[in-house]
């Protein structure tokens, strides 16, 4: 009973252990520290994060201002295959703003964000592996969908 009663111990600790790995679960309690480190886990990339770069200068005027409002903290870091993967800490409203934005005309499609809890990054390659998902969206409504590999 005592092995029996281990064996389902250990398989319910690795299965929480592999659930828990499959989903995005950066520490955002520090910033996007946390969502870097979360990134080396995973990918052995990412370690070093630079910050104090111009926004509108890396994600352009437009996004910049539809984006900005709704971003605690942001920063870069390099991971293959790109030279700066934008890292955002999120405020609450960002689709309730492309939403406003794409009803006025001022962008079109959806955020080239992919999305996980409270952040995002740039990037779109690889990103099914992580777990995230993009934003569709419409001028009346948004959703998040698993980003699909191609």
């Amino acid at each position: 009973m005592r092995a029996l009663l281990a064996l389902l111990v250990v398989g319910s600790v690795a299965f929480a252990l592999l659930v828990g790995r499959a989903e995005p679960t950066p520490d955002l309690s520090r910033g996007v520290d946390g969502i870097a480190a979360w990134l080396n886990e995973l990918t052995d990339e990412c370690t070093a994060v630079r910050r104090g770069d111009d926004f509108t200068d890396f994600a352009g005027p437009v996004r910049s201002q539809v984006y900005a409002p709704f971003i605690a903290e942001w920063g870069t870091c390099a991971k293959a295959p790109y030279g700066r993967l934008g890292l955002l800490v999120l405020r609450p409203g960002l689709d309730q703003a492309w939403r406003t934005a794409l009803g006025n005309g001022e962008v079109r499609g959806d955020p080239d964000l992919a999305f996980g809890d409270g952040f995002a990054l740039t990037g779109s390659i690889g990103m099914e592996y992580l777990g995230l998902r993009r934003l569709e969206c419409t001028p009346t409504a948004c959703s998040l969908v698993e980003i699909k590999h191609h």
